[in-house]
């Protein structure tokens, strides 16, 4: 674990606030598994297999017209990345805001987000990225 896979992390925020889509496909491995919590939006809970990034854009873009993360700290925990951050979300349906405060828990491979696990509870996890994967 290294001050560059903080900024690895970091990284993918600033390219998810902006839409960047090519710079959110360089900074994840082609094999992530991407897993949100239960309830957390009617986006499905774990993306993985085929494309997971491009599905993943794909059903925020649809459920959402207007997404904002705001970053409270990134920092390392034993062999991950941990985030926490609000999510600013807009439903594309309805108007309405959303917001939720959320922590991520990141393993990095070869400089690349490899898994990537939200919670909404931040002691669980932490003690998730306490565990060797």
């Amino acid at each position: 674990m290294s001050q560059e896979d903080v900024e690895i992390v970091r990284r993918s925020f600033d390219a998810w606030s902006s839409g960047d889509e090519d710079a959110i496909r360089d900074l994840y491995t082609d094999d992530v598994v991407i897993e949100t919590p239960r309830g957390l939006t009617n986006l499905r809970e774990t993306v993985e297999g085929d494309d997971p990034v491009g599905r993943w854009l794909a059903e925020n873009q649809e459920a959402w017209s207007e997404t904002r993360w705001e970053v409270e700290r990134i920092f390392e925990k034993g062999e991950a990345v941990v985030s926490f951050y609000r999510a600013v979300t807009v439903g594309r349906g309805s108007g309405v805001e959303v917001v939720r405060d959320l922590t991520a828990v990141h393993r990095i491979r070869d400089g690349k987000i490899a898994i990537e696990r939200v919670y909404l509870d931040r002691e669980k996890a932490l003690e998730a990225a306490a565990q060797r994967e």
